[in-house]
């Protein structure tokens, strides 16, 4: 029978932590215990194995004797084992008996509100009482059979570890790369690692606020206050935890701020951690990154892949809006001589000195690309013809006087041919591929017809 009371503990250790919890909270318990869920959680997991293991080998039951040796039972050694470990923290023996009074408790009203039989309900409540009554017998007695040096001398071993373990971490905050800001409840710093304090221009040594030295008290947003749209955006939020990229511009830089809430074990707000990192390089090298893989390396215009995801996006635009715009094939006559005579060094100075020439001939809004080896395409939003018609022949103009020179002091010039396409606001069904391949053909037509000239289809 005691096989199903074993079965419901163990099905039920959630149930059981958030009771006790809301008991410890109720009640007081909490201000002095663990702020950490999981260490409720873990207390009750080795309660409940403690009342399995005490349940499972003893089949006589758990009925008391006056001459019974304690040490040899699992519940009455849970608390001895506990009562050891409490009072080295300095924990009282009215505290301990206190909050175990509502552990037990909540095993009791585990059994009441069960499914169980009244008569198993009954044996189950009793053995959970005797079981209880065991673990107070341990740790009464250890707490009474020891003298006030040994607990002295326990509390003393206990805070020795304590220091070690708040130096460890201490090293551990002090050492960490990125700034870290413990703001209190009210807006005001009031603690710092290194990094943070280095930010601020604070001439410290890692730990110094530690060991007697305090820092005025500051308003954090007073102190960043690029920052106080973030931090009241997060005190409006209910995560646990925000992550913002923000950026300042003179100069520019971009920082990554991590807001983490600090509650208590009751879900209060104690404050929030503010991590601050500095990303500003990071993003100089995504932008970069990214430039790179949209841009033709040679002449900086944009590559086939970059300017057709742009063209596009921009004939989407134009059949949302039936703005009409021109479409420009650009090639450069008898580039295949030139390299062959002159060398590929002098071929690439052409393709690059037309690109800067090209671009400075299109408007800002314009969209240049190099769509394969001498050939180049330019995009013209909200053109017209005639405007299209300017643009190209502007073009055809001012790349027709690019001059390089090669190392033997020969002069190369260039004439280009332009093949334009204008889509107006009267067409339908205007398809990408198409445009393109209509503005080539009127290339190819510009070629035949003696090149050096631009040709509208």
């Amino acid at each position: 029978m005691t096989t199903k009371l074993v079965d419901y503990i163990i099905d039920h250790e959630d149930w059981l932590m958030e009771r006790i919890l809301g008991y410890a909270i109720k009640r007081g318990y909490s201000q002095y215990t663990s702020t950490l869920k999981e260490a409720w959680r873990l207390s009750i997991s080795g309660l409940s194995q403690s009342l399995v293991e005490a349940i499972q080998s003893r089949a006589e039951g758990l009925e008391l004797c006056p001459v019974e040796d304690y040490t040899k039972d699992p519940a009455a050694r849970f608390g001895i084992d506990e009562a050891q470990r409490h009072r080295e923290r300095g924990v009282s023996l009215a505290m301990f008996l206190g909050l175990m009074k509502y552990y037990q408790q909540v095993y009791v009203e585990l059994i009441k509100e069960s499914d169980f039989d009244n008569s198993a309900k009954s044996r189950y409540e009793n053995l959970t009482n005797r079981f209880f009554d065991r673990v107070e017998i341990g740790f009464c007695t250890t707490w009474a059979s020891s003298s006030d040096d040994i607990i002295v001398k326990e509390l003393q071993d206990r805070n020795r570890q304590m220091t070690n373990e708040k130096n460890k971490y201490l090293t551990i905050f002090e050492s960490l790369s990125r700034p870290v800001f413990i703001v209190d409840s009210l807006g005001q710093i009031e603690g710092m690692n290194h990094a943070a304090a280095n930010i601020l221009k604070i001439d410290t040594v890692p730990g110094e606020n530690y060991y007697g030295i305090d820092y005025p008290k500051i308003e954090f947003v007073d102190l960043f206050p690029w920052l106080k749209d973030t931090y009241r955006d997060f005190l409006d939020r209910n995560e646990i935890t925000v992550y913002y990229e923000k950026s300042i511009n003179d100069p520019l830089q971009y920082f990554y701020i991590s807001c983490s809430r600090s509650l208590d074990i009751s879900g209060k707000f104690q404050g929030t951690i503010f991590v601050i990192e500095d990303i500003t390089k990071r993003k100089e090298m995504e932008k970069e990154l990214k430039n790179l893989a949209s841009t033709d390396p040679l002449t900086g215009a944009k590559n086939r892949r970059s300017f057709l995801h742009l063209f596009e996006q921009e004939v989407l635009r134009f059949k949302r809006y039936g703005h009409s715009f021109g479409l420009i094939m650009l090639d450069i006559d008898h580039f295949k001589k030139i390299n062959d005579t002159f060398g590929h060094d002098i071929g690439d100075k052409v393709l690059k000195n037309l690109a800067a020439e090209s671009l400075g001939v299109l408007r800002d809004s314009d969209i240049f690309g190099r769509w394969g080896g001498e050939e180049f395409i330019a995009f013209l939003p909200e053109t017209n013809i005639h405007e299209s018609s300017m643009i190209a022949e502007r073009l055809r103009s001012k790349l027709s006087r690019i001059e390089v020179s090669d190392r033997k002091g020969r002069l190369v010039t260039i004439t280009v041919s332009i093949g334009l396409r204008v889509v107006t606001s009267g067409e339908t069904d205007v398809l990408v591929d198409e445009v393109i391949r209509e503005a080539d053909d009127a290339l190819y037509m510009a070629k035949k017809e003696g090149r050096n000239r631009v040709v509208l289809l």
